[in-house]
């Protein structure tokens, strides 16, 4: 068995994973019937936003849905054009909604204070941090399979059917993957240093004493 069929279907199974893991968020910010009572209750302003992204919710889960079609009906059997709108995918459609936000904002945080809060705090710096690991294995999964979809010389070789094993094995390895690299966002340790644990506690040194020969 070739080793670029293995590389199409681990490509395969995390470009459906890293998706996937994106549309609760999604499926949460989608205005439904039972949503409109409290959403009469608004300003006009906070109204427009959040039909604004509820709007944009259900264009990328409509995005997600096709990517699926187009990995499982077409990618895995090495079609090239696949190739190209998984690119699409991952740069036009993932790359401005998961990490583009990060590059245009202010940075607050140096990198190891925001590894830090995401690991031990809730909120917005681990929900970027998580968009940027997935965003990362969108860019693995597109990469990898680069030499199967493109030949130089070789021409098209004949495609094995994948083993129930091989396709097992692959499956638990992937979602290990997963799971390791979800628990070091989440649980790892992170070490700070008794001087930043207690700087914000250190008061800054007295004024000097006014000088008594000092004219007024």
């Amino acid at each position: 068995m070739r080793n670029r069929v293995d590389s199409v279907f681990i490509s395969s199974v995390l470009f459906t994973i890293a998706p996937v893991c994106l549309i609760p968020n999604f499926w949460a910010n989608v205005i439904t019937k039972h949503d409109r009572i409290w959403l009469a209750r608004l300003d006009s302003g906070d109204q427009l936003a959040t039909l604004t992204r509820s709007d944009l919710s259900v264009v990328c889960l409509a995005v997600i849905l096709i990517g699926l079609i187009v990995i499982w009906m077409g990618y895995l059997k090495r079609v090239y054009w696949t190739w190209a709108v998984m690119f699409i995918l991952v740069w036009v459609w993932a790359f401005p909604l998961m990490v583009m936000p990060i590059l245009g904002h202010p940075r607050s945080l140096s990198i190891p204070e925001w590894i830090y809060t995401a690991i031990y705090y809730p909120g917005s710096a681990r929900a970027w941090a998580e968009s940027v690991l997935l965003f990362l294995v969108m860019v693995i999964a597109l990469f990898i399979p680069v030499k199967s979809f493109f030949l130089s010389g070789e021409g098209l070789r004949p495609i094995h059917e994948l083993s129930p094993k091989l396709i097992g094995g692959s499956v638990v390895a992937v979602l290990l993957i997963m799971i390791t690299l979800s628990a070091w966002v989440r649980l790892s340790a992170y070490e700070v240093s008794p001087a930043e644990l207690t700087s914000w506690q250190q008061f800054p040194p007295p004024l000097p004493p006014p000088n008594p020969c000092a004219k007024p």
